[in-house]
């Protein structure tokens, strides 16, 4: 039972999803916060650029490996074309 969860789990890939949607909450809280400030310093300035470029970057890594992931066995038919 426990091989048949952590399978379908991990099919699911509903672990690496939640851990990304984390990261779009905590990164919106901080886009927030700095919105909030009357005087922001260069400081505060770029924690939130460096928040918000990491939530890019993992963005375009997590697109990157989903794109080579198995989907299912499927695979696309080959078709042979005649040379013109």
């Amino acid at each position: 039972m426990v091989a048949i969860t952590a399978n379908y789990l991990d099919e699911l890939k509903i672990l690496p999803r939640l851990a990304f949607l984390c990261q779009i909450i905590l990164t919106w809280k901080v886009c927030l916060w700095f919105m909030t400030l009357e005087d922001p310093t260069t400081q505060q300035s770029a924690f939130v650029s460096l928040v918000t470029a990491m939530l890019s970057a993992s963005f375009a890594l997590w697109l990157g490996k989903e794109a080579k992931t198995d989907r299912g066995g499927y695979s696309a038919p080959i078709v042979d074309r005649p040379n013109n």
